[in-house]
């Protein structure tokens, strides 16, 4: 048997499937042979498109009326249906209401063939669709105002993944001005394409606008450099829903990952730190970073270690507890300046607040620990009977949760009025 009979055989089993409405045929892909596509956790049932147009309208016809289907992809690397596509073939696709992720693989996207029509019928059948994307597709002739007319249609998308399609920062334009105000859309991956500085201001518009909630930014493999990359770095610095934008396999180099770090812990002042960003976890692919122990790395050094740090900082779920290691990190970490503490009437206003504050600390913090246990080392008169000088981690632990836990009118049998601290009339302030 000729393998074209086998495909026909194999064509009318699909058919018949679909226009029984079998529940178990919920992944459609139509192609042309040979095909690799494949969706990660989903198993395809197949049809192949030829220059049959009857057999091709058929079985979009009997998509409008199934009620099980729920993700459709077009395959067409060869342009064997673009000579016969026509509107009336591929109606059916406007009346389905099951299908909700719609794929369009190694297609030419122009103004005319299966991929245009596919996109106009999704147009008009917009209100379903959840999740959109197209990868290996050649974009020419008119291909991205017909791609940015559907999405700016969809607005109930929430993944868009646009990969391997040699996207241009002018077809970036038309994209986001097509998916603004698109408030659940949470992905958009743009990954192995062509996009440069221009792009990234456009990206920027987005992330900056009150109204995007976009979660996940895939930028990797493009052409964008430091200044690309301190634009999008300066998006974020009012965004706090984006968790990770990934941008290795670009041109970056120190000074465009540094605007990162900056943005992640501006260190300028202790205010400063506090309204940093502290929602990016992700700046890379998981295959571009490495792990020692609960440490990540950058394997070939381009992306430096401290930003690594402070995405470990950002992965903490309470942003308090986050704003407040960074702080202790940056400005409290070590031999730093007590001048500021103890200035005129500074230290009856603000040194019980600060205490207060570094002491709300898990048992096995060590960094908070270390810091009061420097306050009280640098300011021994806190603590009367009490002169610390190198202490080992556990010593300090008990220092430090000794001095946090007195408390106004506390009637410790161990610390009668005589061997009660400053610290203690001190906290009464609090």
């Amino acid at each position: 048997m000729s393998s074209n009979n086998i495909m026909d055989m194999m064509n009318v089993t699909t058919l018949k499937r679909i226009q029984r409405d079998d529940p178990i045929l919920t992944h459609f892909l139509m192609c042309e042979p040979p095909t690799t596509v494949s969706r990660q956790g989903s198993h395809f049932d197949t049809a192949y498109i030829d220059s049959d147009d009857i057999g091709l309208k058929s079985i979009c016809d009997s998509i409008g009326k199934n009620s099980h289907l729920e993700d459709i992809c077009f395959d067409t690397p060869n342009g064997l249906g673009d000579a016969v596509a026509r509107s009336e073939i591929f109606e059916g696709l406007k009346h389905n209401t099951s299908i909700n992720s719609l794929g369009l693989s190694r297609c030419h996207l122009a103004s005319q063939g299966v991929a245009h029509e596919v996109l106009k019928a999704y147009e008009e059948n917009y209100k379903h669709l959840i999740k959109f994307a197209i990868w290996r597709c050649a974009i020419r002739n008119g291909g991205i105002r017909s791609l940015a007319s559907t999405l700016s249609r969809c607005t109930r998308l929430t993944e868009i993944s646009l990969s391997s399609c040699h996207i241009t920062d002018s077809m970036v334009e038309d994209l986001v001005q097509a998916v603004h105000g698109h408030a659940e859309l949470k992905t958009i991956e743009l990954r192995d394409n062509d996009i440069r500085k221009r792009g990234c201001e456009w990206l920027s518009t987005l992330l900056q606008d009150s109204k995007c909630n976009i979660v996940n930014l895939d930028l990797h493999n493009n052409m964008i450099d430091d200044s690309g990359a301190k634009i999008l770095a300066d998006a974020l610095v009012d965004n706090n829903k984006v968790w990770s934008i990934l941008l290795d396999e670009n041109h970056i180099s120190a000074g465009g990952w540094n605007a990162f770090s900056n943005i992640l812990c501006n260190q300028s002042s202790i205010d400063k730190t506090y309204r940093s960003n502290h929602t990016l976890c992700m700046i890379a692919s998981f295959g571009a970073v490495k792990m020692a122990g609960s440490r990540m790395y950058d394997e070939d050094g381009v992306i430096p270690n401290r930003l690594f740090e402070l995405i470990e900082f950002n992965a903490g779920r309470d942003k308090k507890v986050v704003a407040r290691q960074k702080i202790l990190d940056c400005h409290l970490k070590g031999d730093f300046n007590m001048e500021p503490f103890v200035e005129t009437n500074m230290e009856m206003k603000v040194l019980p607040h600060m205490l207060s504050w570094v002491g709300r600390c898990s048992k096995s913090d060590d960094m908070s620990c270390g810091v009061i246990f420097n306050f009280l080392r640098q300011i021994p008169t806190l603590c009367a009977n009490a002169s610390p000088a190198k202490c080992d981690v556990t010593k300090q632990r008990s220092i430090a949760k000794w001095a946090t836990n007195i408390v106004p009118d506390h009637q410790d049998t161990h610390c009668g009025t005589g061997r009660r601290s400053r610290l203690s009339s001190i906290l009464r302030t609090v």
